[in-house]
């Protein structure tokens, strides 16, 4: 696991040295193992550092957990875009980039907020094979912007030809959708009520196609 320590050496460490006692590459092992599990809370990447202390140990040698403060305090300095292009490296490296679906996803690291800052968290945006797992893009989310813009200049790089991408109603915008036909890809996205003339079209055609039979409808009863 060499060329991992080697990858997250990269990244720049802001701290006074002679006052570090835990390595910036030990935390950020700790949070990728973590986040790749689908874990976003810190008391729970802290869990995960704990019940699996001898694998971090035996595997990247890792002997000493940092508390749950210190690892606040050192996400909170760190470039996020910066973590997010090295994990995208080692995933590609390891499982490979084959798949139909891409999903498209953004998780902050709770607590990692700086004070007076309430938008100011370690928060990342995420493109992922769905039958791997392996991320395709990622890049860090700042406060002054949000979800949309990032994943329509993550478009610019991502390879979606014969692709379907999915991501929730942030993402349902013309450009975003015109960037992925552009690529020769597919998409499915939420679609919610703000969207008023778009919302209509789509309701109706749902309800004409149902009364009509031309697609099939299912209902779950939930009985008491």
């Amino acid at each position: 696991m060499d060329e991992i320590r080697v990858r997250f050496d990269e990244i720049e460490d802001w701290r006074h040295q002679g006052y570090v006692e835990h390595k910036l590459t030990d935390v950020l092992i700790i949070v990728m193992c973590a986040v790749l599990c689908g874990l976003d809370e810190l008391g729970d990447i802290m869990l995960f550092a704990q019940k699996r202390q001898s694998f971090l140990k035996e595997t990247f040698g890792i002997e000493k957990l940092p508390s749950k403060p210190t690892m606040s305090r050192i996400l909170s300095m760190v470039d996020g875009e910066a973590v997010g292009s090295v994990i995208v490296e080692i995933m590609k490296e390891t499982v490979g980039t084959g798949g139909n679906v891409i999903a498209v996803d953004g998780k902050a690291v709770c607590r990692t907020v700086k004070e007076g800052k309430p938008h100011s968290g370690l928060q990342i945006l995420t493109a992922y094979l769905t039958d791997s797992g392996v991320v395709l893009g990622q890049k860090a989310i700042h406060e002054k912007t949000n979800e949309t813009p990032i994943f329509q200049e993550m478009l610019n790089y991502l390879d979606v030809s014969g692709k379907t991408i999915t991501a929730d109603a942030i993402h349902c915008q013309k450009e975003t959708c015109r960037k992925i036909v552009k690529k020769e890809g597919h998409y499915v996205f939420g679609l919610k009520e703000n969207h008023k003339t778009l919302y209509g079209d789509v309701a109706l055609f749902f309800k004409d196609s149902i009364n009509s039979e031309e697609i099939e409808s299912f209902r779950t009863i939930v009985r008491r």
